[in-house]
């Protein structure tokens, strides 16, 4: 039987495997990702110079992963309870941290422009607004981070969304971008549950796209873009056509889209876990290799792959690797969750 504590190390080890991963293959097309590395990659591998990453050894994160770190490691310190002042006081520690504040989206830049000119005057303020409506696009920073959320919600779905909300107004505070994190964090809520299969993480993230678009609508600024529900339908139904996993890539890639835009990679997420049946490898391995947003879409397909199948549904290297290139314990953080999670619920 899979334990609470395999299914919340799971979800850290898979999403921090997907973003390690996919750092190397970011920006890419699928048929550039075969050229350049002699065929799709199924390990770490140091990315190129011409890629966001360039720098960094193969094995290490980026900003999709160290965010999620640093949101669960506030929830911790916090006692699990979910409120706007965690959201800011994690993503402004985030932003201090020089290892990974390179990575900052425009979205997220915006919005800690706007966060840390809180003390200044109002003229300020305005000018600071400037920036931060130039930047209200609808981006997947909000679902990249979010699967902590859904751990420690374990089961309940309902907070679990109400709360991806709260932590998504802080700094993605639009109808789409809030849609996509409550999927994500719904579907991840649903794979904590002892008995769970794909089929119900897949619905709960279905309901999850919904509730979170509804809310977002009520509480958040409109955004015009395609409706992340709709395409997380659209995706499931190309990845349950396919023929095989790479064909499923392919249309997902061509017909859905795999980046910036949260309409692309949330639903991207749920058609590659369709296509793979679920499994984690393979599922971390398709966001990988789909090109464009890889290390997001994979970071969320570890994560919620991980959450259900638990963490020895990943390689044991992995866990090795992934914490001696970035100086961090998975399991020591992932105990120390559990039993905020146990505490709350």
């Amino acid at each position: 039987m899979i334990t609470s504590y395999d299914k919340i190390l799971g979800a850290f080890l898979g999403a921090a495997v997907g973003d390690a991963m996919g750092a190397a293959t970011e920006i890419r097309t699928i048929d550039q990702i075969k050229e350049y590395f002699g065929g799709f990659i199924r390990d770490f591998k140091a990315p190129p110079a011409d890629t966001f990453a360039r720098g960094r050894q193969a094995g290490q994160i980026t900003d999709d992963f160290s965010q999620a770190y640093y949101l669960a490691t506030t929830i911790i310190n916090n006692q699990g309870r979910i409120d706007p002042g965690i959201a800011k006081k994690a993503i402004i520690n985030w932003s201090n941290d020089q290892q990974y504040n390179c990575f900052m989206g425009p979205t997220t830049r915006a919005s800690l422009e706007l966060l840390k000119s809180e003390t200044k005057t109002a003229q300020d303020n305005e000018e600071e607004l400037v920036l931060v409506n130039d930047n209200q696009k609808a981006t997947n920073g909000s679902a990249m981070k979010i699967f902590p959320i859904g751990l420690i919600n374990a089961g309940n779905i309902n907070q679990a969304i109400d709360d991806a909300v709260t932590v998504s107004l802080v700094t993605h505070d639009n109808n789409l971008s809030i849609a996509g994190a409550c999927a994500i964090a719904a579907a991840v809520c649903k794979a904590s549950e002892k008995n769970a299969n794909l089929y119900d993480v897949v619905q709960a993230g279905l309901a999850g796209a919904r509730q979170g678009n509804e809310k977002g609508l009520a509480r958040g600024r409109v955004a015009a873009g395609p409706s992340v529900y709709r395409r997380i339908k659209l995706a499931i139904e190309l990845g349950l056509k396919s023929k095989n996993i790479e064909e499923a890539m392919i249309d997902i890639a061509e017909i859905i889209g795999c980046g910036l835009h949260i309409a692309e990679a949330v639903p991207s997420v749920f058609g590659l876990l369709i296509a793979t049946k679920g499994d984690t490898m393979e599922g971390i391995f398709s966001g990988v290799n789909i090109g464009n947003d890889t290390d997001t879409v994979a970071t969320m397909i570890g994560a919620i792959a991980g959450t259900l199948n638990g963490y020895h549904s990943i390689p044991g290297q992995y866990l090795t690797e992934i914490n001696s290139k970035n100086n961090l314990s998975l399991e020591k953080l992932a105990k120390s969750f559990e039993r905020v999670s146990n505490a709350t619920n």
